[in-house]
């Protein structure tokens, strides 16, 4: 049993280490929250699959006319460059950060 918890807590770790290498880090050396630009993505697209399908897109091509934040945070923060992760990665990523902060659920 113990080694079943082991490997689950392995497991776990690798895929959240990801989206911490590959999100979490820039936005904290920037200083912008994820959970704000969430909260702004999700008022703008609304639904999981328009929010994941228009970060995913902005994340392969990053423009301050397709970005969601506002336009005084625009002007205090460079537009990113783009995102080095293949689509599938991409992809998963953006799972994981719809899970993360998943409001849905927590309305209920």
């Amino acid at each position: 049993m113990g080694r079943l918890i082991f490997i689950f807590y392995i497991f776990t770790n690798l895929l959240f280490s990801d989206f911490e290498a590959s999100c979490v880090k820039c936005h904290t050396k920037e200083n912008v929250s994820l959970r704000q630009t969430y909260m702004s993505a999700l008022l703008v697209y609304g639904g999981e699959k328009s929010f994941k399908t228009a970060l995913f897109y902005y994340c392969k091509n990053p423009a301050s006319m397709t970005s969601v934040m506002d336009e005084w945070f625009l002007a205090e923060h460079k537009t990113p460059n783009p995102i080095k992760l293949s689509d599938s990665e991409l992809k998963k990523m953006l799972d994981r950060y719809w899970k993360r902060y998943e409001v849905t659920k927590k309305l209920k």
